[in-house]
């Protein structure tokens, strides 16, 4: 079977081969449209906890609305890196995915990340995040910055490993603002 053409500007250079910190292997690379049902399965497979933690609100059955502008990005203004895993028949399944929206009237940028139940705490959110990070760099962002839950400990944690800045949002005192800062394009 042939892979899917690659959709316009598709960033080649971000796919690579990743390992969990107990080793099993997984592959990163930007998301396409034709991962979809891929998507479709893996926000259905997100529990109750972490899909609320990240959207921050209910959702009980992802619409189209929601999904289809997740996988059809234009890998400028918007960028998405995907985890997956393949099972015995070959089928691969997103585990994780990072990304990032561009917002041309500001200096910081949106990012978010979120990991399956089964794949949490395994370093694939880690990886995915240093990943996005490295690609914005590359890109000539200057600051990428997400909005937490206090509640989140895991994300909480994950953003002090990875030494981002931890603050008060602005915006709503209750959420916590986490934010990369890569300071001078290279």
């Amino acid at each position: 079977m042939n892979a899917p053409a690659s959709p316009a500007g598709y960033p080649r250079e971000c796919e690579r081969i990743a390992r969990t910190r107990d080793g099993a292997q997984y592959r990163i690379r930007p998301i396409r449209p034709d991962d979809l049902e891929r998507e479709y399965e893996f926000v259905r497979g997100l529990s109750h906890d972490t899909l609320y933690n990240r959207l921050m609100y209910e959702v009980h059955e992802p619409t189209d609305a929601l999904i289809r502008p997740l996988v059809n990005i234009d890998y400028d203004r918007h960028m998405a890196l995907v985890a997956l895993d393949t099972d015995a028949t070959g089928a691969e399944h997103i585990v994780g995915v990072a990304r990032y929206a561009v917002d041309p009237q500001r200096a910081e940028h949106e990012f978010a990340v979120a990991v399956t139940d089964a794949w949490q705490g395994r370093g694939v959110g880690t990886t995915l995040l240093r990943e996005l990070f490295a690609h914005a760099r590359r890109r000539g962002l200057r600051r990428l910055a997400g909005t937490v839950l206090p509640g989140n400990e895991r994300m909480l944690a994950l953003a002090r490993r990875l030494g981002l800045e931890l603050s008060i949002n602005r915006d709503d005192p209750s959420l916590v603002r986490i934010a990369k800062d890569f300071g001078q394009p290279p």
